[in-house]
């Protein structure tokens, strides 16, 4: 199309423009007759006045070439138009570079991470599960199996002065505290991981007037709003698949059965080597788990290791102890023994491992002597 102008009062070069009607052509869009130029009807043409509107470039050029301090300005903003360049497209690949990072090789890295709160959900009245997110929905968590988490909070006052829960209070001093958690989620959960987890409230229970100082913190958290600090993955124990198990950077020699004792929380490792095995069909090794408990209701994640059961019969056993059972209590009653250990977990094998988790006592007093007692090699009774 050619653009027209009618004349009035200015001008570009030798040929004048109406302001009203500009270099666009007229209000209306109408195209006057072209008049001989220097007549009031005069329309412009560029494509008859040459290049009067375009820009002299081979005049620019000379003059570029000609005057060293124009080219040294050109080059310096051309340098830094291609450095920018550059930079983002290096931040862009780097950027892609974490996210497949994360995506592949896991979100944990042994380095301090803050983790998001975006669900909360109560299991029973003292019991909750903890859901926090990852950077993205197809985030790996990145934890092996068998291996652990640790969790920081600024640390609680007693009640009484330099104790908790009737006790002196070794983390009196510190300003921030950490306990160490097994998810019971896996790998296979993109995006987020749970933790199961046993709130004390303080002023519930007589013999722990205090509370837990990481329950109560991380109940007290808002879902949506509020982040907590995690390290990992910790540990030295993991379960590799189809009865092998790695301590340190040793392999230990293949082993059919495995053999589980359980106090408390400490059930949350131990189910994560179940799910793992059961969840393998190539996996022939078998199960057994002796659970410890206060009571019936202190039973953690009972319904998923039932199930479990249920639709592993042949390869996974539970058999449960309570200090303070009900009248119609199906299962033993008291401390985990030898007789406990005879009836329901694998006899001592060169084929068979023992996992231990539970309070120190639990474990020392209770499994430990017990298993010695029983001829268990030491290098096949690990703790978590």
């Amino acid at each position: 199309n050619i653009v027209v102008a009618r004349v009035r009062t200015s001008t570009i070069g030798n040929v004048q423009l109406s302001p009203r009607e500009g270099i666009h052509g007229p209000k209306h869009g109408a195209q006057r007759n072209c008049k001989q130029p220097g007549s009031p009807e005069h329309v412009f043409n560029p494509l008859q006045q040459g290049t009067a509107m375009l820009p002299d470039v081979s005049k620019i050029l000379n003059n570029f070439v000609a005057n060293p301090d124009e080219r040294r300005l050109m080059i310096a903003i051309l340098s830094m138009v291609a450095l920018f360049i550059i930079s983002f497209i290096a931040l862009t690949r780097d950027a892609a570079r974490r996210k497949s990072s994360l995506t592949r090789s896991g979100f944990l890295q042994k380095e301090r991470v803050s983790v998001p709160l975006i669900d909360k959900k109560e299991l029973s009245h003292d019991v909750c599960r903890f859901r926090f997110g990852l950077p993205t929905d197809q985030t790996v968590l990145g934890l092996p199996v068998g291996q652990h988490i640790t969790m920081y909070a600024p640390n609680m006052r007693g009640l009484v002065g330099g104790e908790w829960n009737k006790k002196p209070d070794p983390e009196g001093g510190e300003k921030e505290i950490q306990r160490k958690y097994t998810p019971v989620t896996s790998d296979d959960d993109l995006g987020y991981f749970d933790l199961v987890i046993k709130v004390y409230v303080r002023g519930e229970k007589d013999q722990f007037p205090d509370g837990g100082k990481m329950s109560q913190y991380l109940n007290s958290l808002v879902v949506g709003k509020s982040t907590v600090d995690i390290k990992g993955p910790i540990g030295r124990l993991q379960y590799m698949g189809k009865g092998r198990f790695m301590l340190g950077k040793k392999y230990l020699p293949i082993k059919k059965q495995i053999g589980m004792m359980a106090g408390g929380t400490g059930i949350t490792p131990c189910l994560q080597v179940i799910t793992a095995a059961l969840k393998d069909p190539n996996d022939k090794t078998e199960i057994s788990l002796l659970y410890a408990n206060q009571t019936e209701n202190d039973i953690l994640v009972r319904d998923e290791m039932e199930a479990l059961q249920k639709k592993h019969p042949q390869r996974f056993k539970i058999w449960y102890t309570l200090d303070r059972p009900a009248a119609d209590w199906g299962f033993s009653k008291g401390f985990i023994d030898t007789e406990m250990i005879k009836a329901h977990l694998p006899p001592p094998s060169s084929d068979t491992i023992i996992l231990m988790c539970g309070p120190p006592p639990m474990v020392k007093f209770a499994c430990e002597a017990n298993l010695e007692k029983l001829g268990y090699a030491k290098d096949s009774c690990l703790a978590f």
